[in-house]
């Protein structure tokens, strides 16, 4: 079965979030009553075009396929903001586009109204249905001095996804404020200013979510990441109540606010 079918066709039950993995930072999410959000989908070949980075990873999912209500950018990188994911979802009637300051020129220059696109900056928060988002705050140096990071409420899940950062810990903490973390997503690349795998770690530990998942690695040469690394250096330091993983592109993950992980499967195993 294919992704886009699995989106469509998973049914949650009360309290139930399902999580799909797009691979390198993007993540699509559904919440219990059909919401969908997209979180810095990189489905496109731009970083090539652009840059030179050449994708390492097949296509989950193409540009043609996605579907959903929100799309969210972490900062206008091109593997976070993808102009060719733009290009088509900006045609879907009733999508609305959500990102920090400096993606704004970028949904302008695809042509995308203003009155479609909600900017937040770190401490500004939004919602729209049942997703509440609120931005905090990321280090990503002056490669992009917008960026944020994101805690998103998708029904009764809270997911915490920090965007390419640093390990600044005390500004982070301070950001977040008293808040409890179901899912925290972090970058285990270390190329570009971000965590890397040991701090990726050390940044979950104070944080105490029920859940991390790595990201951001695998979708290019430049960047590096060692899942393998991570899930060594996060089942040596990090207490038994903290999960982590690493996701495949494509696989499914449906958490439970009660229950905690209900299943975490693969495409070929539907």
């Amino acid at each position: 079965m294919k992704l886009s079918q699995r989106i469509e066709t998973t049914r949650l039950e009360r309290g139930e979030l399902a999580l799909f993995y797009l691979a390198q930072a993007g993540f699509l999410f559904k919440t219990g009553t059909n919401t969908t959000v997209c979180l810095d989908a990189y489905l496109g070949d731009s970083c090539e075009r652009l840059f030179g980075f050449k994708r390492m990873v097949p296509l989950p999912l193409s540009v043609k396929e996605m579907r959903a209500d929100l799309l969210v950018a972490t900062h206008s990188h091109a593997d976070h903001l993808d102009v060719d994911l733009l290009d088509h979802v900006k045609k879907t009637s009733g999508i609305r586009f959500i990102g920090s300051p400096d993606c704004r020129p970028v949904y302008r220059a695809a042509g995308i109204a203003d009155e479609r696109v909600t900017i937040l900056a770190a401490g500004e928060s939004a919602r729209v249905g049942d997703v509440a988002l609120r931005a905090v705050y990321a280090d990503h140096g002056k490669l992009a001095p917008d960026a944020m990071g994101l805690l998103i409420g998708l029904g009764d899940v809270t997911v915490y996804d920090t965007g390419d950062t640093a390990y600044c810990p005390e500004k982070i903490l301070a950001s977040l404020g008293k808040v409890t973390i179901d899912i925290l997503i972090v970058p285990i690349n270390p190329a570009f200013g971000n965590l890397g795998h040991e701090n990726a770690v050390r940044l979950t530990e104070l944080i105490r979510p029920r859940i991390v998942i790595g990201s951001h690695f695998g979708m290019f040469i430049e960047h590096g990441g060692d899942p393998s690394a991570f899930l060594d250096c996060a089942k040596r330091t990090l207490p038994d109540t903290i999960t982590p993983l690493v996701m495949a592109p494509g696989e499914r993950l449906i958490y439970s606010s009660r229950k905690g992980i209900v299943s975490l499967e693969t495409q070929s195993s539907q």
